[in-house]
């Protein structure tokens, strides 16, 4: 079965500044009333491009309160950039807030100029997301966890507001590099991934090698594939592109900069 969301990622170039969140607002309620599965909000910095979204917790927080029935989910949230404790406490105050409604795409991130939160983080990001998932995982199982405190001492926390969810449905967002998706794989997280820089037979092999990696692991199922898709909708071919012709150039010429800036760190090669 195919499952259709609402995926927000508007450049905060343009518009009345008191309307800059009406779409998302105004579109949750829609998908909420019409059977879509989820809403998902991304982590962007310091830039236009995504720049309406800074933290997909805080998005989901005000999403809680509106709706009823649909998903809220990360895409992503840049673990590497954050505390798993504070991910791990913020997420479950979400859960609490929408009755067990949320789901988190941990990404490892790819712009350095994001990680003056956390510059120490960024050479080894993709190992640290990977552990942080863990973490985050056991936090929201009930587990303790050992960290040090303030006086230099061990203490084992725990995280409050206990979640709604027993566990927390993760996924793992992966694009170019294959063995990004057998490491979702083996670690039994679903997969966000999209069509920037690939081709539909290079996703679908990605996806093989994912879910046969997923199953040697001992995983139940498959898992869930969610695939970001710019999508207009119209009667005709013609029409449409007509439509979106202009805005979308407008849209991706916002990301041009970031791309001249790092372009072996866009994920479109290398996440």
């Amino acid at each position: 079965p195919i499952d259709f969301s609402l995926f927000y990622f508007t450049s905060e170039m343009g518009g009345e500044p008191r309307d800059r969140y009406r779409l998302l607002l105004e579109g949750a309620k829609f998908a909420d009333e019409n059977g879509f599965a989820a809403v998902w909000t991304p982590e962007r910095h310091f830039h236009s491009f995504g720049g309406l979204y800074s933290n997909p917790s805080v998005a989901s927080a005000a999403l809680a309160t509106i709706t009823r029935r649909i998903g809220l989910r990360a895409g992503s949230v840049v673990s590497p950039l954050h505390h798993p404790v504070r991910l791990a406490e913020e997420w479950a105050l979400v859960d609490n807030l929408s009755g067990g409604r949320v789901g988190l795409s941990f990404a490892s991130g790819w712009q350095a100029n994001d990680f003056v939160l956390a510059p120490e983080r960024f050479a080894d990001r993709k190992r640290l997301m990977f552990e942080d998932i863990a973490t985050v995982r056991r936090l929201w199982r009930g587990e303790e966890i050992s960290l040090r405190n303030g006086d230099g001492k061990e203490v084992n926390v725990r995280i409050f507001p206990t979640p709604i969810q027993k566990d927390l449905p993760v996924w793992v967002t992966a694009a170019a590099n294959p063995e990004t998706f057998r490491q979702a794989g083996e670690c039994g997280a679903n997969v966000l991934t999209h069509l920037l820089g690939q081709k539909f037979d290079d996703v679908a092999e990605k996806i093989r090698i994912y879910r046969q990696a997923r199953a040697a692991a001992g995983w139940e199922g498959p898992g869930t594939v969610t695939l970001m898709l710019h999508t207009y909708v119209g009667e005709r071919p013609d029409e449409v592109k007509a439509t979106v012709r202009d805005p979308m150039c407008r849209y991706l010429g916002t990301s041009l900069e970031l791309i001249r800036n790092a372009p072996f760190a866009f994920p479109t090669f290398k996440v």
